[in-house]
């Protein structure tokens, strides 16, 4: 008996999703060069907040297990801190930068995201 299996599976892939690609970017950079060469302004929007608000605070643990505030407030209390912090964050952007020094305590890291956890506030660990 002469069985033959006709199951089969051909793995093909269609172009035509390909081809319709390239033809709109090709499109697309057709009239973005026309637009650039024919000397069309565009009027960008301009920011209303000064940089140093978009700044987030930047918070430092020293190898002496010292908190460090944008370089100008050092202090080795949890309540100072928390103080300093709430007077100088940007209500519309609250975002603290936390870097420890390798020899710090993880203790006092831990501090620092207990206080930004207690106040609604983002951070991010910068190496």
């Amino acid at each position: 008996m002469g069985l033959k299996t006709e199951n089969k599976i051909k793995m093909e892939g269609g172009m035509s999703s390909m081809t319709d690609l390239v033809f709109l970017l090709l499109i697309f950079f057709i009239v973005i060069s026309t637009l650039i060469s024919s000397g069309v302004n565009i009027d960008l929007p301009q920011s209303s907040s000064s940089e140093s608000k978009d700044k987030p605070l930047e918070v430092n643990i020293t190898e002496n297990n010292v908190y460090k505030l944008n370089e100008d407030f050092t202090t080795e209390s949890l309540s100072e801190l928390e103080q300093k912090i709430k007077f100088s964050i940007n209500p519309e952007k609250p975002v603290i930068t936390l870097t420890g020094h390798p020899k710090s305590n993880w203790e006092m890291t831990v501090h620092v995201i207990d206080i930004a956890k207690r106040n609604n506030i983002e951070i991010a660990l910068k190496d």
